[in-house]
């Protein structure tokens, strides 16, 4: 299985939500590793490293984020795996 590297940021309504709390399950969920954090600018964001399938429904789930969340925009791009960006877990930064 080739990996990915999926850079990614969502705005709208996503901090104080759980999001980053709900991102790591459902990272976790769809295999994949990487880290989410919350940005100065009011999105939330991160990289996230795994197989095509896996990154595929790890995206899908942020476009519509937690219950409590309002995604309005995903922004992602994708990159391949540089051995140095390789995390083995996925976690919740600042």
């Amino acid at each position: 299985m080739s990996l990915q590297l999926m850079k990614y940021a969502v705005y709208g309504r996503v901090q104080g939500v759980y999001f980053r709390d709900n991102a790591v399950k459902q990272a976790k969920a769809a295999g994949v590793a990487g880290w989410v954090q919350n940005n100065l600018d009011g999105s939330v964001g991160g990289e996230a490293i795994g197989g095509p399938e896996n990154l595929t429904k790890f995206k899908e789930w942020l476009k519509q984020g937690p219950l409590s969340a309002r995604v309005e925009d995903l922004k992602t791009e994708y990159h391949e795996v540089e051995e140095d960006h390789f995390y083995g877990h996925f976690e919740r930064r600042k």
